[in-house]
């Protein structure tokens, strides 16, 4: 009876999470060519994600609030990590980028703020070594670029369960002597259930302008706005989440992530995103196009708790993705 009940609770979670997998499914396939908005925005390191857990699970991370990467996909939900928290991750990208992810997160009222968390963070890239050709195609020596963000966080917990919380953030992207610059805030709202078990997010991204471009021409910032639900059945092993992304750069697409949670202090995480489909080329690789994987494991060092982290993304025929994070408390 007890396993009946449970079912009966978790019902109408998974059928949100099935309509929610058929609206972005059925968007995803309808459009297979190219969008026409694709490669009109600048700023194109703000499409990566942050945070191994986050891409180990495809993405599906706007209802999640398991580490301080919730900043980047849903600013709401940093309000729901534990004391205070940080976070240091590292991405070994394709063609030698390489980026990487800090963030701290504390209660505001150690900063003399009103009641709820504050963070701050720091997003780069490294677009790697590139070789300077003139118009004859002979090499003059070399050149790189690369992008930096700062941002800084605000969350609280409202009512009902409901949280909401917001980013501002200043970058500056930088390529042979040039450079660009540009304001952005992120809007969040994350409602946790009363079961506990079940949390909805509802984020919209990179709302700001370039203030300054390489040229007289400025590319607008890539806007996102995503959905999603989190789940924890009741009496199983496992949570689930799935996301829906809508850019104004491209066609809207589905992320959806699973994490094994039996083996404490090790985690296995798994997840697809429709996104992939851009990466496939007909190639006997594309198999394995949109999928991801990754690890966790949890590590007591003197007294202090921290979790380290892996997530593998395969990219097809451009190369592999590889992401190491380890969070903690302080």
């Amino acid at each position: 009876m007890r396993h009946i009940q449970s079912l009966d609770r978790t019902r109408p979670v998974l059928l949100a999470l099935l309509a929610l997998l058929l609206f972005f499914g059925g968007e995803s396939a309808k459009a297979v060519k190219i969008n026409e908005n694709a490669g009109t925005t600048g700023f194109a390191f703000l499409k990566l994600g942050v945070g191994s857990q986050a891409a180990a699970m495809g993405g599906a991370y706007t209802a999640m609030a398991g580490d301080a990467a919730t900043l980047y996909y849903n600013p709401a939900g940093s309000v729901n990590l534990a004391g205070k928290q940080f976070m240091a991750g590292y991405h070994n990208y394709v063609l030698d980028i390489q980026s990487g992810f800090v963030a701290i997160v504390l209660p505001a009222e150690q900063l003399r703020m009103p009641k709820g968390k504050v963070g701050f963070f720091i997003d780069y890239l490294n677009f790697g070594t590139f070789t300077r050709t003139n118009a004859d195609g002979q090499e003059q020596g070399s050149f790189s670029g690369g992008d930096f963000l700062f941002g800084a966080n605000y969350s609280f917990r409202w009512k009902y369960g409901i949280s909401f919380g917001a980013n501002a953030k200043f970058m500056t992207e930088r390529a042979d002597g040039y450079s660009a610059e540009a304001l952005a805030a992120d809007l969040g709202v994350m409602v946790r259930f009363k079961d506990s078990l079940t949390t909805a997010g509802l984020s919209v991204l990179n709302l700001g302008k370039v203030t300054s471009g390489f040229s007289d021409h400025k590319d607008k910032l890539p806007l996102a706005v995503r959905a999603g639900v989190s789940h924890h059945p009741r009496g199983l092993p496992v949570v689930v989440a799935l996301d829906g992304v809508v850019p104004n750069d491209n066609n809207p697409y589905l992320n959806v992530g699973m994490e094994l949670v039996r083996l404490k202090p090790l985690y296995i995480r798994a997840g697809y995103s429709t996104f992939g489909e851009n990466y496939k080329t007909g190639s006997s690789h594309d198999a394995l196009g949109g999928f991801s994987f990754g690890f966790g494991l949890d590590a007591k060092i003197r007294s202090s708790q921290y979790h380290f982290s892996y997530a593998f993304m395969p990219y097809l025929d451009l190369g592999s993705s590889h992401r190491i994070t380890i969070t903690g408390g302080f």
